[in-house]
């Protein structure tokens, strides 16, 4: 169906099913409606001068946003230049004579988009939409937001920086000016709002804005000049999961992963010979702990990055990958999109061998040089060379076909050895100067947050040439739109106190509801306490059980975390909780393919469950976890019981059984050992059997393992079905039972 418009004087209006745009003119204000009902009321937009002075900070990743405005130039005529098939373009012109363009179209029947130009002597510094903020109106999205709090009204979010540690280890100096800048790594310009639309900011520029409420009560969002027009799509669905698949099916819906990318991963930030990977794979092996794979963290390469690995440190590279995986555990390799100059800041391995090969250029600098493989710097025409973590050297530029080329081809040299995951670290786009040269002709302004995801899709690339599609798994930590869509998102490096756990939950809960649905964390915190000290035995318990209702379970750290250097009651505990998670596997990723068909995540925020409670929106400490349960981590320290709000209907305790009425907040025992778990009543939930995984998951085709399938309670419409990722469907009726669609061993279980 077209858009209807109808152009007065004074007044325009667009349609098209159950929307309505009206723009009133003089003085330009915007009221988008559905069915009547205003979403988007008193929009204008504006433009304004001024200068960045945006901070980075090499050590933590942080970046201290600033900027000197001037006056915002607010639209003083507007009249139509032109009509749409499905829209209008507006010509404006703003205070202080400055020329700029709106154009609104309506692409499809719940979608508004906005794009707004303006003329630009250089001084230009932003451009921005802006509307009305409702007294009920709250806000979910924006990637994975480190904090304590999911909502985001009254809040003024500069995308990639947007994170501050303010937890027990901060120093007051730093507290008193707002925490400790920390890498943001994985923001989403998108924005869900209580009042029913969501809003998609489709630009990949550093200095993205979202200015939520506070003393103007408005709700603005912007982008520097500098990145190229302001682009918005205001999706208008009726529900929050129906808005959030509008936005996955224009960025890229999530992908079902293999089974062992949603097994229990172990690391080591520092493995310094082969000796101690296969100690870790022992030490699994001998305390009766699930293992699917081991990742090998920086270092493992003759240099960053040259995709070689170390024959000091891996005298025999490939027979420890072949000894590992005739034991059913993959190998996963470190790596960055940085070619170094000088690693003498990164870690080395302490033997000489390795600080020898440290100490010259990596290998492969000089060849991509000649490829042309790196992002050129502003001025010369030469590669862009900066300080990164681990050294100095040159960032690969995703945007030239030829450099990912380059950069994949050197990737397949290290899988063909049997590598079989790839932990893609970097990528961020707070690394790249808005005056960098990329080989598409774009800069650094335009497409900071852009490579990120062609680095995300080379590596994914390389493992689907080595193993085929849908065997290799990548695990990588940039994120922006569209970056959900390839492998797997885990949550970088956090610090091992209860402020960072409490963090995570809430993160992992924003990052679900900005259609990040394969996620993943370091169990016991990467930091360790205070940087010097260990996971603690409670933190690492409450850690590990929310490990086990994560997506993928991986433990790693600086320090010693392995759950038997602990005590036996630790190491018993942590055992269980991995155990448990390897036989949720199946109903993880039937969850995930949910997901790939409906773009509702396999971590379920309470907004998208009960959209129509505006207490929901706030909820930072408790998800869904797939379709059935209801899982809420102990956050606080000594805790022994927690207060949760049940999403409506009716619930069944995981641990004791006891039913419980949904829709309101309860108490929940939780001694040490429990986490809070509770399964919708009527579901039947699919699992493995203890036994077929005691020691991961291993070869066994899908569709050859067995399966026990559990019903918890009567379905009050007598009958209930779990259909899993390889097409098999469980149901059982109250008048015929239990019955399976396909040949699989199955034991049935009612509860």
């Amino acid at each position: 169906m077209p858009a209807t418009v109808v152009a007065a004087r004074e007044r325009v209006v667009l349609s098209r099913g159950p929307l309505e745009l009206e723009v009133k003119l003089h003085p330009l204000r915007i009221h988008l409606r559905r069915d009547g009902r205003r979403l988007l009321r008193g929009l204008h937009v504006w433009a304004c001068e001024g200068t960045v002075e945006d901070r980075f900070l090499q050590l933590t990743e942080g970046v201290i946003p600033k900027e000197t405005r001037g006056f915002p130039e607010r639209a003083v005529t507007a009249s139509v230049a032109e009509s749409l098939a499905d829209g209008v373009v507006l010509a404006l012109t703003l205070q202080g004579g400055r020329h700029a363009e709106l154009r609104l179209t309506f692409p499809a029947p719940h979608e508004l988009a906005l794009e707004l130009t303006a003329d630009d002597d250089g001084s230009l510094l932003r451009l921005a939409a802006e509307w009305d903020l409702r007294s009920e109106e709250r806000f979910g999205g924006l990637g994975a937001h480190h904090a304590h709090t999911v909502d985001h009204r009254d809040r003024e979010v500069q995308l990639g920086a947007d994170r501050r540690y303010t937890g027990p280890d901060c120093p007051p100096d730093m507290l008193e000016l707002g925490g400790i800048p920390q890498g943001d790594y994985a923001p989403a310009p998108w924005l869900q709002s209580s009042r029913g639309y969501g809003v998609w900011c489709d630009t990949y520029g550093n200095g993205t804005r979202f200015d939520i409420g506070g003393v103007r009560a408005r709700t603005a969002v912007s982008v520097r000049a500098s990145s190229g027009p302001l682009r918005l799509h205001v999706f208008t669905d009726r529900t929050p999961a129906a808005r959030l698949r509008r936005y996955l099916r224009r960025t890229g819906v999530p992908p079902v992963l293999a089974e062992w990318g949603y097994g229990f991963w172990k690391s080591r930030d520092v493995y310094e010979h082969q000796d101690d990977v296969l100690e870790d794979v022992d030490g699994c092996r001998w305390h009766g702990i699930p293992l699917d794979a081991v990742v090998l963290d920086s270092p493992w390469e003759t240099q960053y990055n040259t995709w070689i690995p170390n024959p000091h440190q891996f005298p025999d590279f490939s027979g420890m990958v072949a000894r590992m995986r005739a034991g059913g555990v993959r190998t996963v390799v470190w790596v960055v999109p940085w070619t170094n100059l000088d690693s003498l800041d990164g870690q080395i391995p302490p033997d000489p061998g390795s600080r020898r090969l440290h100490r010259a250029p990596a290998s492969n600098y000089a060849d991509g040089v000649r490829a042309g493989a790196f992002v050129r710097a502003a001025e010369v025409d030469e590669p862009y060379v900066a300080r990164w973590w681990m050294g100095t050297g040159s960032p690969v530029d995703f945007t030239s076909p030829a450099a990912e080329s380059w950069w994949r081809e050197q990737a397949k040299s290290a899988l063909r050895l049997g590598v079989e995951g790839i932990k893609a670290d970097d990528g961020e786009g707070y690394y790249f100067p808005d005056d960098v040269r990329l080989a598409d002709g774009t800069t650094g302004a335009q497409s900071a947050w852009r490579l990120g995801d062609g680095y995300r899709r080379s590596m994914q690339a390389a493992l689907d040439d080595v193993h085929g599609p849908g065997n290799g798994v990548l695990f990588g930590r940039s994120g922006w739109s569209g970056q959900q869509a390839t492998g797997m998102l885990w949550a970088g490096d956090q610090a091992s106190d209860f402020w960072s756990l409490r963090a995570l939950v809430a993160c992992t809960i924003s990052a679900a509801a900005s259609g990040f649905s394969n996620l993943s964390h370091d169990v016991g915190g990467y930091l360790g306490e205070g940087g010097i000290r260990r996971c603690p035995k409670e933190l690492l318990l409450r850690w590990v059980q929310l490990g086990c209702f994560t997506p993928l379970m991986q433990a790693h750290g600086r320090l010693q975390q392995e759950p038997w250097t602990y005590d036996p009651q630790t190491l018993a505990i942590y055992r269980a909780y991995v155990l448990l998670h390897e036989r949720l596997v199946p109903y993880v990723r039937a969850a995930a393919a949910t997901c790939a068909r409906t773009g509702v995540p396999i971590v379920r925020p309470l907004s998208l469950l009960a959209p129509g409670d505006d207490g929901a929106w706030a909820v930072a400490d408790a998800f869904g976890y797939g379709p059935s349960l209801w899982v809420a981590p102990v956050v606080e320290e000594g805790a022994r019981e927690r207060e949760v709000v049940l999403p409506p209907g009716r619930w069944i305790q995981a641990w004791d059984g006891e039913r419980v009425r949904g829709g309101r907040e309860v108490v929940a025992p939780a001694p040490l050992e429990t986490i809070p778990v509770w399964v919708r009543e009527g579901a039947i939930v699919v699992t493995l059997p203890a036994g077929h995984v005691a020691r991961g998951l291993g070869d066994v085709p899908e569709a050859e393992r067995p399966l026990e399938a559990t019903l918890w309670g009567r379905p009050r419409c007598g009958r209930a079905s779990a259909l899993l990722a390889d097409g098999t469907r469980v149901t059982w009726s109250a008048s015929r039972g239990w019955s399976v669609s396909a040949n699989r061993t199955v034991t049935f279980t009612e509860r």
